[in-house]
């Protein structure tokens, strides 16, 4: 019941932002949605162009007083209009046309297919967009994963012995901490996230004794994230690989079970290598691409002969602002070093996963160290902060266990006869 209440209330919350602001990536997933659909890739760019200078003119379902005047929204939708119509022309090699940004255009074809490889986001989008539309259907798409993705949240720390009041908790993290901004953008963050928490949850289940159920949850969900964000679920799956390898043999020395571990370990190494070698079959771009996609400017620029040196000075750039800008507004760091005692603290069998979140979204920021996106790259760390301050909190009222244990031994069940 209070997972319906809290749904509800975030749902009704939302309203005031609906249908939300449209980014240049949400345009490249439209066009390829309005494609899915039917469209010709002529009919989708002009129906992208549509929605996106729509968002001049209606921002909003319920409008501010404080926004533009009716005549300065529909000037400001026009001259996006004309604007963007006369790219048209430009980088026909494009499938759906130049990029489309605030700025100048995108040309390269390269950029395009920075996102064609990630044909799922379109599948998701499809059934809202073609029910509702452009705008309004990736809105509610949008709303559904983060729903889906707080009662996975739910579900995982019900299963490790969580309270339901701590348990609705950390589903209430999940929907107001900051990655909600991008949860509930039309992206691909919230499928993202989603996806992690539904591997997550198959963790759970299998390190508590549901060894077929826990697996077939992260073959899901790795399935699914191939064609959503590969190169995030690649950076995930070698995290959850490496940290299940490390508590396996931390359990072997202790004289502790280790079969949930290996099942982990198991679907985890095969996700590395499907998240690897189809990638490289399909022909999709790669770390060298991300790389050259930084430092040209969403290829603007001529290549760098040395993508891999830029690379690494951007790193040593952004980390210093990052650290600075930790320093000054602490809250994100302090709360990831609480959350991560509190998950060190209660000793949860779902710990290291836990963990292997938090890696892999320090490693994907790594990997596109570009200062104004830190905040949405990072995303996925904030994992740490929804699961770890439910079980410190657990803590400190009383000790949990798994919900479902192992099955007993017949011999503890005479016992208990006795």
């Amino acid at each position: 019941m209070w997972v319906l209440v809290v749904a509800a209330l975030f749902s009704t919350a939302q309203l005031t932002a609906a249908p939300g602001k449209f980014y240049p990536d949400s345009t490249q997933y439209l066009a390829q949605t309005l494609d899915l659909l039917g469209d010709t890739p002529e009919a989708g760019r002009e129906a992208t162009i549509q929605a996106y200078c729509d968002a001049y003119r209606r921002p909003r379902l319920i409008p501010s007083l404080l926004g533009r005047t009716s005549e300065e929204a529909a000037g400001a939708a026009d001259a996006c209009l004309r604007k963007l119509h006369a790219q048209d022309h430009l980088a026909t090699g494009n499938h759906y046309g130049p990029g489309i940004t605030r700025g100048s255009a995108i040309l390269s074809p390269r950029y395009e297919k920075i996102f064609l490889s990630r044909p799922g986001v379109a599948v998701f989008y499809a059934p809202g967009v073609a029910l509702l539309g452009a705008r309004m259907g990736m809105w509610v798409t949008t709303l559904i994963w983060t729903l889906v993705g707080s009662l996975f949240v739910f579900l995982l720390l019900r299963v490790v012995g969580v309270s339901v009041p701590l348990a609705v908790l950390g589903q209430v993290l999940f929907l107001i901490l900051p990655p909600r901004y991008w949860t509930m953008a039309p992206l691909a963050e919230g499928m993202t996230l989603t996806l992690v928490a539904l591997a997550l949850l198959g963790v759970a289940y299998t390190m508590t004794g549901r060894t077929r159920l826990g697996p077939c949850l992260m073959a899901a969900a790795f399935g699914c994230g191939l064609f959503v964000k590969y190169s995030q679920f690649l950076l995930f799956a070698v995290a959850l690989a490496g940290t299940a390898g490390l508590a396996a043999v931390i359990a072997r020395r202790a004289g502790r079970p280790t079969r949930g571990l290996l099942h982990v370990i198991g679907v985890s190494t095969a996700a590395v290598i499907v998240l690897y070698a189809v990638p490289k079959f399909l022909g999709w771009p790669g770390g060298a691409e991300s790389m050259q996609d930084l430092a040209t400017e969403h290829f603007r620029q001529p290549d760098v002969p040395d993508p891999a040196y830029q690379w690494l000075r951007s790193n040593v750039h952004f980390w210093i602002f990052w650290i600075g800008d930790q320093l000054r507004a602490p809250l994100m760091i302090t709360t990831w070093l609480v959350a991560a005692w509190g998950v060190v603290r209660s000793r949860t069998v779902i710990g290291f996963a836990v963990f292997a979140a938090l890696l892999a979204g320090i490693g994907n920021q790594a990997g596109h160290p570009a200062a104004s996106q830190a905040d949405r790259l990072i995303l996925v760390a904030w994992l740490v902060t929804v699961y770890g301050l439910p079980l410190l909190l657990a803590g400190r009222i009383g000790p949990t266990a798994p919900r479902h244990p192992p099955p007993r031994t017949s011999l503890q069940v005479a016992g208990s006869s006795r």
